[in-house]
């Protein structure tokens, strides 16, 4: 045991002086700058992949169940929705690990797991491209929904941002990068030519651009500051103080402070009444999200053809890309809640002049103006959730905390996933969809604006 314990020290010395030597060097003067275009670069990755899939379900639906008769059996476009969703599933319960994953950036650092998240988005990408079957098809998509709810970049930026100013800076980068899903629509003008049956050519640009971009966030990205100095700060307590405190700290149950992983993150959720009722508010707004992500088989069943669903698609990227870079300066002006409030509300409203405009076959710019505005609500919503949550709590365990919380908001979303697969064998889609985005929308919202306090300048710093 004593030579473990040497070995133990030798280790966390050679790490407490690899940290200071970093520290010490400094980042030089563009740093900041090259920093902030690597973590624009990968969240565009980022949100194609997130969309990529959603914007030709009903194409690969085709392909698959319609045309090919999976397993044998004959469907209509609900019926293999439906089934698609069902096998689908399979990727949440794998999702089920990928906070286990995330938690690492706190004892490992935020670099490894930025490279080899990057990574995994792009070979999920490229499976899908390469793909013949439906089950290499989902054995991508499976790679991409592990790798896509990391957002370690995420983390990164909150991390290296001033704090006077950290929503404003993330607003902006995602804004930026949540333009880049106009290249989706473009895509399907210039790769498919309205042609639905070429909708693999979707995934093939993204996935050459995000092996390159991978190269770039291992050769230029470095650690963040407050994991270093956090680091530093901990290493550099006596071997002997540590050992006490951890011990202290274990006898009441209680995380240390360099204690990272899943279980601990948990415990700390429901140790803290604030922490605790955001997630469980979170919990229910995150049920809404696989309604909400319906919005291409809702056209479909409408009666939209693919030309005017790709016009359509052209008005979300630009719609988000403004919404979130006003949300940004709002919520370091107002606060996240009101922030929240706002968005929230515009979300279920326009989710419903979305549902009439499509159904009524009005104008695809109509649609597209609707569709933009309710997706690009409900997706701002939820990052500032998101980042209240990494503002009351301790860097150590942030990727832990966020990691946790993931993995607890799978409960929505789990019944988020049983009403709408099982509501679409008995109503339409978009009534389904209606049903249960408004409530879930709405009361959370609500919890949020009375249940949460402000976290508007925390320093991350100062966070115990």
């Amino acid at each position: 045991m004593k030579d473990n314990d040497k070995i133990n020290a030798l280790q966390q010395q050679q790490e407490l002086s690899r940290l200071q030597k970093m520290k010490a060097k400094g980042k030089g003067k563009y740093y900041f700058a090259v920093l902030i275009g690597l973590i624009l670069l990968v969240d565009i990755i980022d949100n194609i992949t997130t969309n990529a899939t959603g914007s030709v379900t009903s194409a690969f639906i085709r392909e698959f169940f319609i045309e090919g008769h999976l397993f044998g059996k004959d469907y209509d476009l609900n019926s293999g929705l439906a089934l698609h969703n069902t096998i689908n599933l399979i990727g949440y319960v794998i999702g089920l690990l990928t906070p286990f994953y995330k938690a690492q950036a706190d004892r490992y650092g935020r670099k490894p797991l930025f490279v080899i998240s990057t990574l995994g988005m792009t070979l999920g990408l490229l499976i899908v491209y390469f793909s013949k079957s439906y089950f290499v098809f989902l054995l991508g998509n499976f790679i991409m929904t592990f790798f896509l709810s990391h957002d370690i970049q995420i983390i990164y930026l909150l991390e290296e941002s001033p704090a006077k100013y950290r929503a404003t800076v993330y607003s902006f980068i995602k804004g930026l990068g949540g333009l880049s899903a106009i290249l989706l629509p473009l895509m399907r003008n210039f790769l498919l030519h309205n042609d639905e049956t070429l909708w693999r050519n979707i995934f093939l640009l993204p996935g050459i651009a995000g092996l390159i971009i991978c190269v770039l966030v291992f050769l230029f990205a470095r650690e963040t500051e407050t994991f270093v100095q956090g680091r530093i700060d901990y290493l550099s307590i006596p071997q002997e103080e540590r050992k006490r405190q951890k011990q202290l700290l274990k006898e009441q149950k209680k995380a240390d402070s360099n204690k990272a992983g899943i279980i601990n993150a948990i415990r700390f959720i429901f140790s803290h009444k604030e922490l605790r009722d955001l997630i469980i508010i979170k919990t229910i707004f995150d049920a809404a999200i696989i309604a909400v992500t319906n919005y291409e088989p809702i056209m479909t069943e409408a009666g939209m053809t693919a030309e005017n669903k790709t016009i359509a698609l052209y008005f979300y990227p630009v719609i988000y890309c403004v919404s979130v870079m006003i949300s940004g300066i709002l919520a370091d002006r107002w606060g996240r809640k009101k922030t929240v409030v706002l968005f929230g509300t515009i979300c279920f409203v326009t989710f419903g002049l979305f549902v009439l405009s499509a159904r009524n076959l009005w104008n695809p710019r109509v649609v597209g103006l609707m569709y933009g505005l309710y997706l690009g609500g409900y997706w701002i919503g939820r990052d500032y959730m998101e980042i209240v949550s990494t503002e009351m709590v301790p860097t150590d365990i942030r990727a832990s905390i966020v990691g946790a919380e993931g993995l607890l908001v799978y409960i929505g979303m789990a019944l988020g996933f049983a009403f709408v697969n099982i509501g679409i064998l008995f109503m339409p889609i978009w009534l389904t969809c209606l049903v249960f985005i408004v409530p879930c929308v709405s009361i959370s919202i609500m919890l949020f604006n009375s249940k949460v306090r402000e976290t508007k300048g925390i320093d991350y710093r100062t966070i115990e």
